[in-house]
């Protein structure tokens, strides 16, 4: 009953009722004493309490004569406020509600609702502020954290003594699982941060942390009431700023544009408002970056807006400091305001630590995140980020080594503002070391580092790109650890640096040279004396990687090829040349003097016969003009000593140029000098039988090799390209020999090759003699059982030009024939005539010859292969005008019998001459 008292002696204070508001208020209370004592006993049931609740509101709040007089309301509620608090706590779920409903509409009803404080606010936090929750309904305890927000509206100051009570219901609503129930518990903090500032600055801290699990909620409308909570907490207490940094870095990733644009205009208002702001900007300039970056141009732009506020206003701040630049500041530049770089710079190195932590963030959506962050917070920096170089690219090879396209995109374009506005001589300083010896060589680390470099080169002015700078990427690029390395992949990122390289020492379109030397004058284009040594490195360089000849399907391959290409493309320009060809002809001589003194050297893992094989089929017929350097050059790569692998190369390139443009080696018409040389060093010495499957792969190119010289065209004195004397002075001594030995090779291509090849020479006209053919009948015959039935119809189609050979030669030898009187050799002098003495010659050959040759040809008539049968045929027919008609009757008339179809022999018989 002191309670009572009390709070009835506090209602009356400053309560000047008119006679006609106490005569009401005495009505009032006549008629709710009832309700009153209901309340007030325990023993009351449910369904009186609720009776008793009903009937207050109708009798107080639902008159509106009642209601409308503040004064009597605030009268009449010191006799209510009691028996209403303690039906908060009531089993009764309603009974709860219609009194936590009364409380709510009182409070708004009466004309000064602080004297019920003390009563009001320590009977809510009972409900709400245990570990358990107490109010099972989260409509009620939605309704009691309204009533603590509408009391520290109403109160204002006046709710001083109560904000501990506040804060703890906030430590335990902000978790609450309704989320309606932690919106309203973020609007609490907002209300006690603007209405009782000093007394919650106490609390600001814990308040912000109890706050976080909100800005992590699923619905976006708690997570946006959270930052608002926050916004208003730390602008109480700045110290609680720390505990929930992390998150809000998060929440620059939210998906919802309400919530990213809500910490985005939190970040503005703490550094417009708070007052140690500058000491805090590090922290939180970065969501501010980070909202410049943002994917809605909306937001971006405001983002822009606010730090060009936050610029004006440390103008203001720092005049002294900034007073000589804003003298001289150009009004139409492009840079940021001079305030808004001097407060970025002044945060710079914490700010840089920081986001270099985000790009080793498991998540790929930070990483890429914290690149663009840092890409803007360059912009701002300007020069000033150089002395921060040397920890900002480390992070930049780790996170191009191996991380998602679109991490790389983001971190990428941080590499090219360096570029631009680091110091070049700095950062080749720091990353050339790196790419040499970092991360132990590894090439994934090297990977990382030439991309780095590729985006640091692409952002560079051209201007700042010096001859003395230019040879030193240019060396790097070169070293045989990365311009000869077998991973396609690492020379497609040499190919990105070297196109990014080119670009600068080349005008962007090709000029006239009058134009171009005008633009070199006016903007420092370099011109071919400035390219100077780098351009040879540079195009020595993409010659390689133009030889890498792996499988499409290979990674990095397809990249690789394209880049280099145009990469050539660009450096042709640079040198006012019209196409890569010219390009080629342009170092040509150089190349081949660098790689004919190094030819001695090579082994089955030298790279040089690739980068030859590409000198000599990208440059075209200016190859005919500096056969005395490639023909030696080609002819060592063929030497019986040298790994077989450089053979199988030197074949390669010789099989490419005449195979695709002869006319390269050619384009002089001086190729046949070469004839002996190319026939001994190259087709001999690698056509001789030798074991192994090795040897039998360097036999079939040599033969395949020799077919396409003889393939060619050179005029009359020629065979194909070779002259037909140097091939006669190797025939009975080597060549013969070779081409006999191949047309036994295990492999079917050589030995098909072989008849072509031999089928060129019998009809070449050549002067050969009875030795060639009594060692070639017996070869041919043995190629007519050939288990391949392919290679037994060409050899009957070889027979054919084999018997018009023989024809030629007896023609040349009829004066000797007469001579010899039916002898098939006689003695011929020095001049040609039948002797005494001299050297025996043969001049036909005889019968057991020629019968051995029908014979093996004849039974062939009788194979099942009708298109064999077709072609051998056709080859008798061809020896009857040159052998022996005696022979040739006799033997068919002899099988005739014995063939199963004898029409062929039937044929042959009535052309033999009588």
């Amino acid at each position: 009953m002191m309670g009572d008292s009390a709070m009835q002696t506090e209602g009356a204070k400053g309560a000047h009722l008119s006679p006609e508001s106490q005569q009401a208020y005495e009505d009032i209370l006549q008629a709710l004493q009832r309700d009153i004592n209901v309340l007030s006993d325990p023993t009351s049931d449910r369904l009186a309490k609720r009776r008793a609740l009903d009937h207050i509101q109708r009798e107080t709040l639902g008159k509106q004569a009642y209601s409308a007089d503040r004064t009597l309301m605030r009268q009449t509620f010191t006799s209510l406020c009691k028996p209403l608090v303690k039906c908060l706590s009531d089993t009764v779920e309603k009974c709860r509600e219609l009194s936590s409903g009364l409380i709510l509409r009182f409070s708004e009803s009466v004309d000064d609702i602080t004297p019920f404080l003390a009563y009001i606010v320590p009977a809510i936090s009972a409900r709400l502020s245990q570990i358990e929750i107490v109010e099972p309904s989260e409509e009620i305890r939605l309704l009691l954290v309204q009533i603590l927000v509408r009391l520290v509206n109403l109160t204002g100051a006046g709710f001083i003594p109560f904000v501990e009570d506040a804060v703890k219901v906030l430590q335990r609503t902000l978790q609450d699982p309704f989320p309606d129930v932690k919106k309203e518990s973020c609007n609490l903090v907002i209300q006690l941060s603007r209405q009782t500032k000093k007394a919650l600055g106490y609390h600001g801290a814990s308040i912000a942390k109890a706050v976080v699990p909100c800005l992590q909620h699923r619905h976006s409308s708690v997570r946006t009431s959270g930052l608002q909570a926050i916004r208003e907490a730390i602008m109480v207490d700045v110290s609680g700023l720390d505990d929930v940094l992390e998150t809000l870095r998060q929440i620059t990733l939210d998906k919802s544009q309400s919530v990213r644009e809500s910490i985005y205009v939190t970040a503005a208002e703490w550094m417009l408002n708070l007052p140690d702001r500058w000491s805090v900007g590090y922290k939180i300039l970065p969501l501010l970056l980070a909202g410049m970056t943002d994917e809605l141009p909306k937001l971006a732009e405001l983002c822009r807006h606010y730090m060009d506020d936050i610029g004006k206003l440390y103008e203001t701040d720092w005049e002294d400091r900034v007073k000589d630049e804003l003298d001289y500041m150009q009004l139409d530049s492009d840079r940021p305001r001079v305030g808004c770089r001097h407060v970025i710079r002044d945060n710079t190195q914490k700010i840089v630590e920081k986001t270099l932590e985000g790009l080793a963030d498991w998540n790929a959506d930070v990483r890429a995140k914290s690149a663009q962050v840092l890409a803007t917070f360059i912009t701002y920096a300007e020069d000033m980020i150089t002395g921060y170089a040397g920890i900002i690219l480390p992070a930049l090879y780790r996170v191009l080594a191996a991380d998602e396209a679109t991490v790389c995109k983001q971190v990428t374009g941080v590499a090219e503002l360096l570029g631009r506005y680091v110091d070049t001589d700095v950062y080749l300083d720091i990353i050339l070391p790196a790419i040499r010896t970092g991360g132990g060589g590894s090439t994934q680390f090297r990977l990382g580092c030439l991309r780095t470099l590729a985006g640091l080169v692409r952002g560079t002015p051209m201007s700042r790109f010096s001859k003395a700078r230019l040879e030193r990427v240019s060396d790097l690029v070169s070293e045989k650890e990365l311009a000869q390395n077998e991973n396609t992949e690492l020379l497609a990122e040499v190919a990105g640096v070297v196109v990014e390289l080119v670009k600068k020492v080349s005008p962007v379109h090709v000029e006239t040279s009058e134009a171009a030397s005008l633009r070199s004058e006016t903007v420092g284009l370099p011109n071919d004396e400035e390219i100077g040594r780098a351009g040879y490195v540079i195009f020595l360089v993409l010659a390689r990687l133009s030889g890498v000849s792996e499988d499409d399907k290979v990674p990095g391959v397809q990249v690789l090829r394209q880049k280099t290409e145009e990469a050539l493309r660009i450096l042709a320009t640079a040198y006012g040349l019209f196409s890569v060809q010219d390009l080629y002809a342009l170092h040509l001589d150089a190349v081949l003097a660098y790689l004919a003194a190094e030819q001695p050297q090579w082994t089955r893992y030298s790279p040089e016969p690739r980068l030859l094989d590409t000198i000599l089929t990208q440059a075209g017929p200016l190859v005919g003009q500096r056969l005395e350097v490639t023909v030696p050059l080609l002819a060592g790569m063929a030497g019986i000593e040298r790994d077989i692998e450089v053979r199988e190369s030197m074949f390669k390139i010789t099989l490419s140029l005449l195979q695709s443009s002869s006319t390269s080696l050619n384009s002089t018409g001086q190729f046949s000098e070469y004839s002996r040389t190319i026939l001994s060093d190259i087709i001999i010495a690698n056509g001789v039988w030798k074991p192994g499957r090795k040897a039998a792969v360097l036999r079939g190119k040599a033969i395949e090799t020799f077919l396409a010289l003889l393939n060619g065209n050179n005029g009359e004195e020629c065979l194909g390209l070779l002259r037909r004397d140097a091939v006669m002075s190797v025939w009975e001594p080597d060549l013969m020999n070779v081409l006999v030995g191949t047309l036994e090779d295990d492999d079917a291509d050589t030995r098909n090759h072989t008849l072509m090849v031999l089928s060129h020479l019998l009809r070449s006209r050549l002067e050969f003699t009875a030795n060639t053919f009594k060692k070639l009948y017996q070869e041919l015959l043995k190629r007519m059982d050939d288990a391949h039935d392919s290679l037994r119809v060409a050899t009957a189609r070889v027979w054919s030009d084999f018997f018009e050979a023989v024809t030629r030669w007896q023609q040349r030898m009829s004066p000797l024939i007469q001579a010899a009187g039916g002898m098939t050799a006689v003695m011929v002098d020095a001049a040609g005539n039948v002797a005494q003495t001299g050297e025996l010659v043969e001049v036909k050959l005889d019968d057991v010859h020629w019968a051995a040759i029908v014979k093996g040809l004849t039974v062939h008539m009788d194979d099942p292969n009708a298109q064999l049968q077709e072609c051998v045929f056709n080859a008798l027919k061809a020896s009857l005008k040159v052998a022996p008609a005696n022979v040739m009757r006799d033997h068919w008339t002899g099988v005739r019998l014995r063939h199963r179809t004898p029409t062929y022999i039937d044929e042959l018989l009535t052309l033999i001459p009588q």
